[in-house]
């Protein structure tokens, strides 16, 4: 049994609290013993807004939360590689060297399920249809778009539809959104005719900002489609 730290970041506790149940209920049938570490933030609204010292004193304590644990479990591409590549440059010295190596063990949730040595005896089932969004924080700086589709593919029953401009980000951005809304808008509306033109009616995605955007702006369209994280489909494909 491995002993594991789940970190439920501060926005997904606040608009998704039910994710971090989804995500324990996975951990613990893969056999993990599960600590939550909630509501704190990784800082990346502050250091993507310039607030460096005050992203430093939020990250900090994110941090100090994590020390204890050998891995830390994050349902959140972007926040996984904010705390992984970006938290660490704000300490120096040996203060950056601690950082660094606690940072290293944040790991994101479907890289971790995907590795888990136990995955082979856990059976995955779950009829319908999916449209997969491939977040830009896990496709570019993760680098994991390969583990979640090889766990989407996994799952019996699913037919997991790919997006013809996958590459394309949703818009959303973190502050980006709200600093150039024009720019965001035109862009979540490309992902809408594509996740359209996929007949799907819900789509998944490794990064739930993504998915609160895209939700977001389908409803605002009449359109009807639900999103899921990855912690939300595994918890009911293990149901």
């Amino acid at each position: 049994m491995a002993n594991v730290a789940l970190f439920d970041p501060c926005y997904m506790s606040a608009l998704r609290p039910g994710d971090a149940a989804f995500a324990r209920h996975v951990l613990r049938a893969l056999g993990d013993s599960v600590t939550l570490i909630d509501g704190r933030c990784c800082g990346q609204p502050g250091y993507n807004s310039g607030f460096r010292s005050e992203a430093k004193t939020v990250g900090r304590q994110l941090l100090k939360a994590a020390q204890p644990h050998s891995a830390i479990v994050v349902p959140s591409g972007s926040c996984t590689a904010m705390v992984r590549h970006y938290l660490p440059t704000l300490f120096e010295g040996r203060r950056g060297a601690g950082a660094t190596s606690i940072a290293n063990r944040f790991v994101d949730f479907a890289s971790y399920v995907m590795a888990h040595p136990e995955l082979e005896r856990i059976r995955f089932k779950l009829d319908g249809v999916v449209a997969y969004h491939d977040s830009c924080h896990c496709r570019r700086e993760l680098h994991a778009s390969g583990a979640a589709l090889g766990l989407l593919a996994r799952v019996e029953g699913l037919v997991v539809r790919r997006l013809q401009y996958e590459e394309e980000c949703c818009g959303f951005g973190g502050t980006f959104a709200a600093k150039q809304p024009e720019v965001s808008v035109a862009m979540l509306t490309g992902k809408l005719d594509d996740i359209g033109l996929s007949g799907a009616r819900v789509v998944v995605s490794t990064d739930y900002s993504c998915l609160a955007h895209i939700e977001a702006g389908a409803r605002g369209i009449g359109m009807q489609v639900e999103a899921w994280s990855f912690p939300e489909l595994l918890a009911r494909a293990l149901s």
